[in-house]
């Protein structure tokens, strides 16, 4: 069971605390540190907010970093579509991240996607965009709060900074009165409940960004491979060395041990093919 998000709450509080500190850990190292010890690598952290990210969150011996197109050689090829990014607020994923996924999905020539976590719906209308005539994007999440709901049942736990999510306005779905909206399937329900028996094994990519507490990033890997076909795609967003999201890191170096797993460098995605 979910309460509504509080800003307020002591929860919250610790996670910005912790937060700062590893922020200001970071400025130290490349600031002061880096400069005055290795002084050929300053160059690294003005190159932009990328070093930054990778120093806050992006490190495990146990899921190798690559670049996208060490990955999927010749994805630098595709060209992609991308509408209705702003405002951005709407979507926890950054503009680079869209543009790595809709790569991947040009890439595979993919026609059926599913989405753990819909939102206001704005990865959900890009992946439409990057689909064929005849493409599916399936897209799974909680049917939206109602303004005096206070309390929202799931089956297991939620992070604090889900219940901001899901007490949040998602009515207005970007991808509603878009040139795709015909190829967006919207489900409903809780995804550790959810019957995805006639969605398994046809997708050619999955993209798993529902909850972040440990049982429903387990239970949504489980759901993915199960949905992914022979050879697809899974993906997963807010994988980091768990600076951010713990459990997410927890869960998949858990599964890197019986599948090969990798971060994608300058973003929050982990991938593995089926």
């Amino acid at each position: 069971m979910a309460r509504r998000w509080n800003p307020y709450a002591w929860e919250r509080a610790e996670l910005g605390l912790a937060r700062y500190i590893g922020s200001c850990c970071a400025c130290f190292k490349y600031l002061v540190a880096t400069p005055w010890f290795h002084a050929n690598q300053t160059n690294r952290f003005a190159r932009g907010t990328l070093a930054l990210q990778d120093e806050l969150g992006y490190r495990s011996s146990a899921i190798p970093a690559k670049h996208v197109w060490e990955l999927f050689p010749g994805v630098e090829e595709a060209e992609v579509k991308l509408g209705r990014l702003l405002p951005d607020d709407g979507s926890s994923i950054s503009f680079r991240e869209m543009v790595v996924l809709c790569s991947i999905i040009r890439y595979e020539n993919a026609h059926v996607v599913f989405e753990f976590g819909t939102s206001n719906g704005v990865t959900t209308l890009n992946i439409a965009l990057n689909l064929p005539w005849d493409g599916i994007a399936y897209t799974l999440d909680l049917p939206p709060a109602r303004a005096d709901q206070t309390v929202i049942s799931t089956a297991y736990r939620v992070s604090v900074s889900d219940r901001k999510m899901m007490f949040a306005n998602r009515e207005c779905r970007r991808f509603l009165s878009s040139t795709v909206e015909a190829q967006v399937r919207q489900l409903y329900g809780d995804s550790a409940t959810f019957d995805y028996s006639p969605y398994q094994g046809r997708c050619d990519v999955v993209f798993v960004d529902g909850a972040h507490s440990l049982k429903y990033v387990e239970s949504d890997t489980r759901a993915a491979l199960q949905l992914v076909r022979p050879g697809g795609v899974v993906i997963w967003h807010d994988y980091n060395d768990g600076f951010f999201w713990p459990d997410v890191h927890r869960c998949l170096n858990r599964l890197a041990r019986d599948h090969v797993i990798h971060r994608i460098r300058g973003t929050m995605f982990a991938v593995a093919r089926a």
